[in-house]
């Protein structure tokens, strides 16, 4: 089990985009906010289960891939390191330049 959870500012980024795009879709915070909370309940799940999601054909990245969602990251001894939040509804083409 790895411990502390890091974000890398891409993902903190896509985190705030994805959340940004879904209050201007809707005219309200309500979907943000569900959507907030479930990364938050799948970051913690992965925090006490680290090895978790699925390896990748990318080196040292794993995936949790959840519906709408997926959360790319790396581990180490001591950290998770989230590398890209991805809403699954975009390109898929596209991810392969944040990882």
């Amino acid at each position: 089990m790895a411990g502390r959870v890091i974000w890398t500012h891409t993902a903190r980024n896509q985190r705030k985009d994805i959340l940004e795009f879904w209050y201007l879709r809707t005219g309200n915070k309500k979907y943000s906010r569900k959507i907030s909370k479930y990364i938050k309940r799948k970051i913690k799940h992965l925090a006490k289960y680290s090895y978790l999601g699925k390896p990748t054909d990318y080196q040292n990245v794993r995936v949790i891939s959840d519906g709408n969602f997926s959360i790319f990251y790396k581990l180490s001894d001591v950290n998770i390191l989230i590398v890209s939040l991805w809403d699954n509804r975009q390109d898929p083409r596209k991810i392969e330049k944040y990882l």
